[in-house]
């Protein structure tokens, strides 16, 4: 015991000694550093989760403004890996992060410099109202303060460790997703690399399916479904689609290929737990369809597998429910109701009722939801303009749960597709820069039944592409305490702070991911746990069926 704390002491002195001698870890030291806009409230050297200096400010934004967008930057002691790391911030963001949210932990065990912002606002981060409040903080979080973060965290960085350049990463789902691609398509230069997790679909279409499907689950008496009745439903779609990729995994590859009729599970007497009634039908089969406008569907519907996870935003609780954006409510009321009803606020009005006032038959409604998107620059379908990005040697890649209910792996695949017919080298020249995986049994951002560990191998793999070239092909990750590797967890303890989403259910096996258009194929072993292992599947052509890398 004594030689244990003799080498804990030894170890503290020699960070302390280090860190007084270099004297930069201090307020003084890192202003000087700082741009112009943007000043140092803190710096403190910090023991956990590794020793480092912890550095909080902002950043004065103005024309519109003044804004203050505050940003947490931290700069390890030792083991600095030349990269830097910013944290996309899921849903409305709202404060300001220490851990990365996709893939969760800290990446300071990596080596990795980490910067985090607000976005120029504080609030409950499923809140939007601050849209409609404060053009300065419209603008700041739509894409300028994580722009003015980046461009002041990483000269401090560089500065700090008197270094001429670094690898410069973005990661991020939903929310974080939406900020990459801002990044990409409006600051093309501030990163090497990003990786972009389902960004809030194509566009605030997203908002319309919630408050549709929140009005579909209220529309008439016995019309909410419970969350035991769509588990009940998940068993008995999965158990009819799962071979359609020729493997009996409990996993249905690609939803688009299931077409179960939930009219089949209809009830012949009385409710009961293994069967649906007319009103639940209905329901089910209007927010598979999507939300419908007077000239057909609006956007995507949700997948009709992993249908368990559906709850995680049509809500426990049947209706009423309460419009109210904070995180306590979303215990007691569907997250998918209260952030869409929050952006109609947001367009129409702060005493808008969305659930009772928008009207998906009347084309001027829908008009006005397109062109308040236009006019707060929130929630246009993004262009999709990716010139820049390629021009500043960026590489990308593109990921989406194909069994995600709230943002659509069909809308991520029609981004991609559109990227390349507006590049003068089409898609040749998208493929020198940008890769696209569906990630089979996901939900939103995680959970479901897929892997777990998906972002971390991706990360892992783009890491590869910006620093050695590699081009990413086939990617395994993986599902299960003992085969999971998640990037940023505690090397000790394999704790990782800061998870947000829930891991996924089912026991471990590996899952093989593949650049799109490529479908993985199960090679039909007959060995016990064959299914389970990457090594008895390929990536093919979904035309050609023939086997690729691997």
């Amino acid at each position: 015991m004594l030689a244990a704390g003799a080498v804990v002491s030894a170890t503290s002195t020699a960070w302390a000694e280090e860190a007084a001698d270099a004297r930069k870890c201090e307020v003084s030291s890192i202003q000087a550093m700082a741009p112009d806009d943007t000043t140092i409230v803190s710096a403190t050297p910090t023991a956990a989760p590794v020793p480092h200096c912890r550095i909080e400010g902002f950043v004065t934004t103005t024309n519109p403004g003044p804004n203050k967008v505050n940003f947490r930057l931290q700069l390890p002691d030792t083991g600095w890996k030349n990269r830097y790391y910013f944290i996309g911030m899921g849903a409305a963001a709202g404060y300001v992060p220490s851990d990365s949210q996709i893939p969760p932990g800290n990446p300071l065990y990596k080596g990795y410099a980490v910067a985090g912002t607000d976005t120029g606002h504080q609030a409950h981060m499923v809140d939007w109202s601050f849209l409609r409040k404060n053009e300065a903080q419209a603008v700041d979080h739509v894409h300028r303060g994580a722009h003015v973060v980046a461009v002041a965290t990483q000269k401090i960085t560089k500065d700090y460790y008197d270094a001429a350049g670094m690898y410069r990463y973005h990661s991020g789902c939903s929310g974080g997703g939406r900020m990459g691609v801002m990044a990409i398509e409006r600051h093309p230069e501030d990163f090497d690399g990003v990786l972009l997790g389902a960004p809030g679909g194509r566009s605030s279409a997203t908002m319309l399916k919630f408050i549709a499907a929140a009005r579909e689950m209220s529309r008439e008496p016995g019309a909410w479904v419970s969350p035991a009745k769509f588990a009940m439903v998940d068993k008995k779609v999965t158990a009819a689609c799962d071979g359609l990729d020729g493997a009996k995994d409990d996993i249905i590859a690609d939803p688009r290929e299931c077409k179960f009729d939930v009219a089949k599970l209809a009830c012949s007497g009385a409710d009961g737990p293994e069967c649906l009634t007319q009103p639940e039908i209905r329901t089910i089969k209007a927010i598979l369809a999507g939300p419908q406008g007077p000239n057909g569907k609006l956007t995507e519907g949700f997948p009709i597998s992993n249908m368990s996870t559906w709850p995680s935003f049509l809500g426990q609780t049947p209706p009423p429910w309460s419009p109210e954006p904070t995180i306590e409510n979303l215990r007691k009321s569907p997250s998918g109701y209260v952030i869409g009803d929050s952006l109609a606020r947001v367009y129409f009005g702060p005493d808008y009722d969305a659930l009772k006032q928008f009207d998906f038959k009347d084309p001027k409604q829908i008009n006005a939801w397109w062109e308040a998107a236009k006019r707060f620059d929130y929630g246009q379908p993004y262009p999709a303009e990716l010139g820049g990005f390629s021009k500043a040697g960026g590489k990308l890649l593109l990921w989406n749960g194909v069994s995600d209910s709230c943002c659509s792996d069909i809308e991520l695949e029609q981004y991609y597709n559109d990227a390349g017919k507006k590049l003068p080298g089409g898609k040749a020249e998208l493929e020198e820069f940008v890769r696209f995986y569906r990630v089979p049994g996901m939900a939103h951002c995680g959970g479901g039944t897929g892997p777990q560990d998906a972002p971390d191998q991706m990360l892992d793999a783009l890491v590869a592409w910006v620093e050695q070239g590699k081009v990413p092909q086939s990617i395994v990750t993986h599902r299960g305490a003992e085969r999971v590797q998640m990037q940023f967890a505690d090397p000790q303890t394999k704790v990782v702070s800061g998870v947000m989403v829930p891991p996924p259910a089912g026991a471990a096996r590996d899952f093989l991911l593949c650049p799109h258009p490529q479908v993985a194929r199960f090679n039909q072993s007959t060995e016990k746990g064959a299914v389970d292992n990457a090594a008895n599947w390929s990536c093919v052509s979904p035309a050609k069926k023939t086997a690729s890398h691997n």
